[in-house]
């Protein structure tokens, strides 16, 4: 379902209005009938501007090889929300609710985007209710680049345990890309939290736990990644994510993660013939425009080839085809050939590759239509 963006925005703004009726102000844990298993704001106070005033410092510097996220649109969605009312439902041993720990790390690592250049949206900016389809949705209408699902894990029985995993959708095949996205995130957590255990195979995919996968991430349409930092089921892990400090610091493992992913080169590739994505009067070819995500930016070295040869693989409608593959040291050119007798109507076409730092096309997918 498409979400209407001032619809969302109308529906935030009442929420917020409701909630300040309802007594709940900054730095007020309101708990109706006195049960911390219906709790709201359980979160540790900070001030609205806690982590602008440290991103830069010392301890959160922005390092130079940031400035490669400028232009990257990036949808943050923090996980769950508007559920306050579900007792118990996705909480601590304490009370503590997972959808505001999504909530204030997606809002600390949008600050240190919008330093470094990207483009940011976070498809709920208050505590309200979206369908895993309306968040998708949100991000596709914005043409987002990549699209971040920010969660915290949990598990009944075993408060001890407590680890860190990130989710891809499907099958290794399934979108590159995702791997791509997923493993730099996972070991920006890995190296920016430090939780004392580890499951040996973090990076995992999500038909793990649902026959389909995670409907969020299934519905993307993006190079999309999913991010269980670590658990508040774990009742000392569950108190660290209440401090504000520390949900700074997985903001910023994040960040850093994203940063370096930019600098190892964003693939991209365009359709520029037929332009209009029209095959007519007996055309037997489709050409792209390869982007490695690297060759823009002169470095010396930038005229010789950075996307690898043997990476390259053309599907149309889910079978390989022949394709030709020109580099004149400054634009990257491939030509698909489209197989005799393709029936009239509409087809989909599938374009692959690495570049040398085995990054993956992150819009590998495009449609073209027989007349």
């Amino acid at each position: 379902m498409r979400l209407n963006h001032r619809a969302l925005f109308v529906a935030c703004v009442l929420s917020g209005l409701m909630l300040s009726a309802a007594g709940c102000r900054a730095g007020r844990r309101v708990t109706p009938g006195a049960d911390p298993m219906l709790s709201v704001r359980t979160l540790i106070d900070a001030p609205e501007d806690f982590a602008r005033r440290r991103v830069g410092s010392d301890d959160y510097s922005i390092p130079p090889y940031a400035k490669f996220l400028k232009g990257v649109r990036i949808c943050l969605n923090p996980g769950h929300g508007g559920d306050a009312h579900k007792r118990g439902f996705k909480r601590g041993p304490t009370g503590v609710r997972e959808a505001e720990i999504n909530l204030r790390v997606a809002k600390y690592l949008r600050e240190f985007l919008v330093v470094a250049g990207a483009e940011v949206l976070l498809t709920r900016e208050d505590d309200i209710e979206l369908s895993y389809e309306e968040r998708a949705a949100i991000a596709a209408d914005w043409n987002a680049d990549l699209f971040l699902s920010l969660h915290h894990n949990a598990i009944d029985n075993k408060p001890q345990a407590n680890y860190t995993t990130v989710w891809y959708h499907g099958d290794v095949d399934y979108r590159p890309s995702n791997l791509d996205l997923a493993r730099y995130l996972c070991e920006g957590l890995l190296d920016g939290l430090r939780v004392p255990t580890i499951t040996d195979v973090p990076l995992k995919s999500d038909l793990l736990m649902y026959e389909q996968g995670f409907a969020v991430l299934r519905h993307a349409k993006m190079t999309a990644a999913l991010t269980e930092s670590s658990f508040y089921t774990n009742p000392a892990e569950e108190q660290r994510l209440r401090d504000p400090a520390y949900n700074l610091r997985e903001a910023y493992a994040l960040f850093l993660a994203l940063a370096k992913y930019a600098l190892a080169g964003l693939p991209r590739a365009a359709l520029v013939e037929p332009a209009d994505a029209v095959i007519r009067g007996g055309a037997t070819r489709l050409v792209f425009e390869l982007d490695d995500g690297l060759r823009s930016r002169k470095a010396w070295g930038h005229e010789r080839t950075m996307i690898l040869r043997d990476s390259i693989a053309v599907r149309i409608d889910g079978e390989r085809v022949a394709h030709r593959f020109d580099d004149d040291g400054e634009r990257y050119t491939l030509v698909v050939n489209v197989p005799a007798g393709l029936a009239v109507g509409e087809h989909a076409v599938e374009v692959q590759f690495q570049n040398l730092n085995k990054n993956s096309v992150l819009n590998p997918h495009f449609e073209f239509l027989v007349e």
